[in-house]
């Protein structure tokens, strides 16, 4: 009996042993492992899309929103009323029948010149040119208009009144083309209008009425 049993027990040392069932089975991902790891690499590659997105759309918006920003600092800077005219030599004259060079402009915009000036206000007549010049070296606005339109004489006479006391002057201009009834002299400054316009003018006398841009003169207003 005892020599079977020694037998039985060789035997059983002889038979290989099992793999453990438990760590085999937790070396090998599960079902649901596999699903979670694919659910959480898949909400990386939405949120690497969203990312991308995102900065797509801030590329778009700042392509539109540049030219809107040059637009509105266009629009808070514009520029300035009228076309600039070349200055030419200040020189002071003895009288307006002294002879002297040709004005650039007409009406004129800067050069020769007298010493007397004219007092602000609406005219019936028309100031010598020498005198016009004379006035604009010290910061005053002309506005010539056509007297042969009625309606505009009126529209002339209240902006003069509505501009009473500033440096402005108002005056009828027969040698104005009839296609230009309104044109408007600042020193250095000219701007023509193929009809009245209220905004134009009055935006042409508050940029420069009362703004000395020629050279100094010795002119100073008389009545």
């Amino acid at each position: 009996m005892a020599s079977r049993r020694r037998r039985r027990n060789r035997s059983a040392s002889k038979q290989p042993s099992q793999p453990n069932s438990s760590s085999a089975s937790s070396s090998k991902p599960s079902k649901k492992d596999r699903a979670n790891k694919e659910n959480k690499d898949s909400g990386r590659s939405r949120r690497g899309g969203l990312g991308r997105g995102f900065w797509l759309y801030m590329a778009a918006m700042m392509a539109v929103l540049m030219p809107l920003n040059f637009i509105c600092m266009n629009q808070a800077n514009p520029p300035a009323p009228g076309e600039s005219t070349n200055l030419q030599t200040s020189t002071v004259l003895a009288s307006i029948n002294e002879p002297h060079e040709p004005y650039a402009t007409d009406p004129p915009t800067s050069g020769p010149h007298v010493n007397e000036t004219a007092a602000p206000g609406f005219r019936t007549g028309t100031l010598p040119d020498e005198i016009q010049v004379a006035n604009l070296e010290i910061g005053f606005v002309i506005v010539h208009f056509n007297p042969a339109i009625a309606a505009l004489t009126d529209e002339m006479r209240r902006l003069a009144a509505e501009f009473e006391g500033h440096e402005l002057i108002v005056q009828p201009d027969r040698d104005l083309p009839e296609n230009t009834p309104v044109v408007m002299t600042a020193c250095g400054r000219i701007e023509r209008l193929e009809s009245y316009d209220k905004g134009r003018a009055y935006s042409f006398i508050r940029n420069y009425a009362n703004l000395d841009q020629c050279p100094s003169s010795t002119a100073s207003p008389t009545q």
